[in-house]
């Protein structure tokens, strides 16, 4: 059995040492709306940057990775540079969100598009060997329709998707969201994972997407065994994705009571490393701030 709590990190912290041209293609132009496939010479940055990044995961005392997905860039080429070698445990994947990839939009083209993402990351996961697939529930714009039916929406679209994911004995993890979103508390999240009546549903608990930071305990609690994995970074009451110690979390109290619900995931970074200038410096600062973190869990 994996050891419980080890260090994992999203390819999120990354984000900030990414080609400003690579960053606005696959993240930026999502949230715009609009899915732009790179083009070559894209597609060959994005290879080098990848092989970058696996070089920083492989080389520090890193456990485990979570792969953020992107529909923009060409997929097999990437995974190809992921699995060349890797020293890293591949353990979740991220699919992509955005306008054009929203379950809870009243847009029909939408909510196919967040079922292809899905089944994408799927894929991918399979191909990783990973276990866990995270979605998004919904995305921060006003529609003119009923919250009631836009869940109803959001379970439709995440069924079909666990569905797909159960074929490959792959999990869906549903992510709380820290704005008006569709699934923006821990209950609403819950109803959703009920509503989609699937045994392989659970939650990707964000510590920095519920709030105020001090519930954060009683929350984990609350969640329990439906906790498939978990994004770690710091907050103030508001969304931060600070590194841990820059605001008001209680860290002993959080790992506390993750391993009393059996939690026996990675603790995946998902911070904004916004002093670093390489993948490399970015992993070394997530190390550091892991050991110190880890002195805060039970023994």
């Amino acid at each position: 059995m994996e050891r419980p709590l080890r260090l994992g990190v999203s390819g999120s912290c990354f984000i900030w040492v990414m080609p400003r041209e690579l960053l606005a293609g696959a993240y930026q132009a999502s949230v715009d709306g609009t899915l732009v496939k790179f083009d070559e010479r894209l597609n060959e940055m994005m290879v080098e940057f990848m092989r970058e990044l696996m070089h920083a995961l492989n080389t520090l005392d890193i456990d485990a990775f979570e792969c953020y997905h992107s529909l923009a860039w060409d997929r097999d080429r990437v995974l190809e540079v992921a699995l060349e070698s890797p020293n890293v445990e591949f353990w979740s994947a991220h699919a992509p969100y955005g306008l054009y990839c929203d379950p809870s939009s009243p847009i029909e083209r939408a909510r196919e598009g967040a079922l292809a993402g899905a089944l994408d990351t799927i894929e991918v996961a399979r191909r990783l060997g990973a276990n866990v697939v995270v979605v998004h529930p919904g995305i921060s714009v006003e529609y003119d329709a009923p919250r009631t039916t836009r869940i109803g929406w959001v379970a439709d679209v995440l069924r079909q998707a666990a569905d797909a994911a159960a074929e490959h004995r792959l999990r869906v993890a549903v992510e709380p969201m820290p704005r008006d979103e569709i699934g923006n508390t821990l209950d609403e999240v819950l109803d959703i994972i009920d509503l989609i009546d699937r045994p392989n549903v659970g939650v990707n608990f964000d510590v920095n997407h519920l709030f105020p930071p001090e519930a954060i305990p009683g929350m984990i609690r609350r969640a329990g065994s439906r906790i498939l994995n978990v994004h770690i970074s710091d907050q103030d009451g508001t969304e931060r994705h600070w590194l841990p110690f820059m605001g008001t979390m209680d860290w002993a109290e959080v790992l506390k009571a993750l391993i009393e619900v059996g939690y026996s995931g990675p603790l995946v970074y998902e911070t904004h490393i916004h002093d670093a200038r390489t993948c490399l410096d970015a992993g070394k600062i997530i190390v550091d701030n892991y050991r110190r973190l880890i002195q805060f869990a039970p023994s």
